[in-house]
């Protein structure tokens, strides 16, 4: 028989903007890599040197939500908008308490975009911001 308690849900989350908090649907793209150059020094080595290197890429966040009118989200989300600080906070399945936040450092808005209009569907019409930033630090709280 398996636990699930321990399981963390991916439906319950904050999202604070320069410490606004703002609704979203749906975040994506949270996550940190590291660059890296292989070495193969010479003589006798039995496994390459793995060296870290300054990142060439900057991550991006994908934020999106329903369109809402009178919404001041997209005069605050400008493209080559910097947003010093961004907050993700995960909450246990209730929504009572939090269990990790995920900081993001120099970030700077690079896309907006609205869902494709469609007569013949009658969606909501989605909303998606993009942020590329220079770091993410996620923290456990829980």
């Amino acid at each position: 028989m398996a636990v699930y308690d321990d399981l963390v849900m991916n439906n319950r989350f904050l999202v604070y903007i320069n410490m606004n908090k703002l609704s979203f649907a749906k975040v994506s793209g949270i996550g940190a890599e590291m660059a890296k150059e292989i070495y193969a020094e010479g003589g006798e080595n039995h496994a390459p040197h793995v060296l870290t290197t300054p990142k060439e890429q900057l991550r991006t966040l994908r934020f999106e939500r329903g369109l809402q009118l009178n919404s001041k989200i997209s005069d605050k989300m400008k493209p080559g908008m910097f947003i010093p600080y961004i907050e993700i906070i995960v909450k246990d399945s209730k929504g009572k308490r939090p269990l990790y936040e995920y900081c993001v450092v120099g970030a700077y808005v690079t896309k907006w975009e609205v869902s494709t209009l469609d007569a013949a569907e009658g969606n909501v019409m989605i909303e998606t911001f993009e942020v590329e930033h220079i770091g993410i630090e996620k923290v456990c709280l829980g």
